[in-house]
């Protein structure tokens, strides 16, 4: 589903995608995947002011092995392309059948875990590499826990959180 885009917006509020970049937006995730030599659907639509790109089909586990690697880099490089300069027009979002919602799930789950861990053993301990997006899920979840605080540690690809007991 795609939707016209309305005039110009000049309040903070995001203007919505033009139908004719959501299509080329589209396109160049076609070519991605043709290039990948994955075999996957690719549906589109505007939710909530966020353009958002549904990828699914049987290479599914290919495109979310190491905790979605190729589709966080498929994202990167879409929203490069498409919203540097730009920044008026909504977040491009790649997702798989509801894999974001599944792995913040999983993360606040790891976040509670890991803070128990803490607070048990009242030692610091440090969770895997993560992204920027997944670093933030796991630093609010941790603020909402009493006795814990959080900070990132590292430098790029190897960016982790380290839990400490407060």
């Amino acid at each position: 589903m795609t939707t016209e885009s309305g005039p110009a917006n000049p309040s903070n509020e995001r203007a919505e995608m033009p139908a004719d970049r959501l299509q080329a937006i589209v396109q160049l995730c076609r070519d991605i995947v043709r290039c990948l030599k994955l075999d996957l659907a690719i549906d589109s639509q505007a939710v909530s002011g966020t353009t958002c790109i549904n990828l699914s089909g049987p290479d599914r586990p290919l495109l979310l092995a190491g905790s979605g690697a190729v589709l966080n880099s498929m994202e990167y490089l879409v929203n490069k392309v498409f919203r540097i300069g730009r920044e008026e027009y909504p977040a491009i979002v790649l997702d798989s059948d509801n894999y974001r919602q599944h792995r913040e799930a999983e993360l606040v789950l790891l976040a509670q875990m890991a803070s128990e861990k803490v607070l048990a053993q009242q030692k610091p301990l440090s969770l895997q590499p993560m992204t920027p997006k997944e670093r933030r899920i796991v630093h609010l979840a941790l603020a909402a826990i009493e006795g814990v605080r959080s900070q990132s540690q590292g430098d790029g690809e190897c960016r982790s959180i380290t839990i400490y007991p407060s």
